[in-house]
């Protein structure tokens, strides 16, 4: 099992780290390396092995105070080896880090990734006519509801948002051209649904979702800034399943307005079995009313693009999948919109047309 985590390890380096985050990189091959650390990790529940929760759960007693030089590390203020410091602080806290392992999951609010469906939201729009409801599954905080607020930044090909808005998100457009427009279209209900959604308010679940954030990305600053926003005026969020509750969420709003329903790498946490019940679930729902998902989620998690060939970056990463389905009387309209890096670095916007899916899959 010790050496299935190694791979484990090495895999997320490879594919989520590497050309990305050099920190995480170079702390993922340490882990993959040393026995007792991985012992930890298969000691606590199978959620937590993925090598999201152990780098959280030790980013979260750096941003609590615990004075290390690994805290040096990820401020940008010191180039030591940060993966020697990273298994240092792993025994010097291991009980409190084992603890965390037991209680703590990975639930990660990205708001970079309003930077990937604000274009989506404006094609939706172009479409289906505006204004906009959004129901976000697997939400979290809801921050990424909140999307309208932030200014996203994409270079050359434009902006949308708040001139002013303290969240400010960069993403790179690599290829296509994507639907850029001066501001998002107007939302008039938002509501989020997660199994365990985050109290704003609360700061000691901020902390740990902070300490989901990667230190050496640009994230960790606007994750707060977003937090700050979302306190302000915090959205509606309905503890529930998501399979289970979607319906009756989709069913509360206003009959005129078509639900946008979204997911962002929020499918993937689902059983293959709950995955189909979720789409089923939608499909069954715009037999009586049009509705439209989003979603963002890696090669193969979704069912109608499972044919759909991710390409790798030129760090060898691999990219996701930004899709959407209109379902409505029975048919499923389904649409690649764009390849994506799962955090919004980047974008490359292809937008090849609609093709029919079967609405019962």
């Amino acid at each position: 099992m010790t050496r299935g985590l190694a791979e484990l390890w090495i895999w997320f380096a490879d594919t989520a780290c590497r050309g990305y985050s050099p920190i995480y990189d170079r702390i993922c091959r340490a882990v993959a390396t040393r026995e007792d650390v991985l012992d930890m990790v298969r000691a606590a529940p199978l959620e937590a092995h993925l090598p999201n929760v152990l780098l959280a759960a030790v980013h979260y007693p750096l941003l609590g105070g615990f004075v290390h030089p690994l805290a040096d590390v990820y401020a940008g203020d010191s180039d030591a080896d940060p993966g020697p410091l990273f298994l240092d602080i792993c025994l010097a806290q291991q009980a409190a880090i084992e603890d965390l392992l037991r209680t703590r999951r990975t639930n990660t609010n990205e708001v970079g990734r309003s930077a990937l469906l604000g274009p989506a939201l404006t094609d939706m729009a172009y479409r289906l006519g505006e204004p906009l409801a959004l129901v976000d599954v697997g939400c979290s905080a809801g921050l990424n509801l909140l999307c309208d607020r932030y200014r996203l930044d994409y270079g050359r090909r434009g902006a949308t948002g708040p001139a002013h808005a303290p969240v400010r998100i960069t993403c790179q457009v690599v290829g296509g051209e994507p639907p850029i427009a001066s501001l998002l279209p107007p939302i008039v209900e938002r509501v989020g649904i997660d199994r365990d959604p985050i109290d704003v308010h609360d700061d000691d679940a901020v902390r740990w979702q902070l300490a989901c954030v990667w230190p050496d990305t640009g994230r960790l600053e606007r994750s707060r800034l977003a937090f700050e926003e979302a306190r302000k005026t915090p959205p509606r969020i309905v503890p529930g399943d998501a399979v289970d509750t979607v319906g009756d969420v989709i069913d509360s709003l206003p009959i005129e307005i078509v639900p946008i329903v979204l997911t962002t790498w929020a499918l993937a946490y689902l059983p293959r079995e709950r995955r189909h019940a979720f789409a089923d679930g939608l499909a069954a729902i715009g037999h009586r009313r049009p509705l439209a998902w989003i979603s963002a989620e890696g090669a193969g998690v979704v069912d109608a693009f499972a044919d759909v060939q991710a390409p790798v970056d030129e760090d060898g990463t691999d990219a996701s999948v930004l899709a959407s389905i209109v379902f409505s009387e029975g048919r499923a309209d389904a649409e690649l919109l764009a390849f994506v890096q799962p955090h919004g670095a980047w974008l490359d916007w292809r937008h090849v047309g609609r093709r029919k899916v079967d609405a019962r899959r």
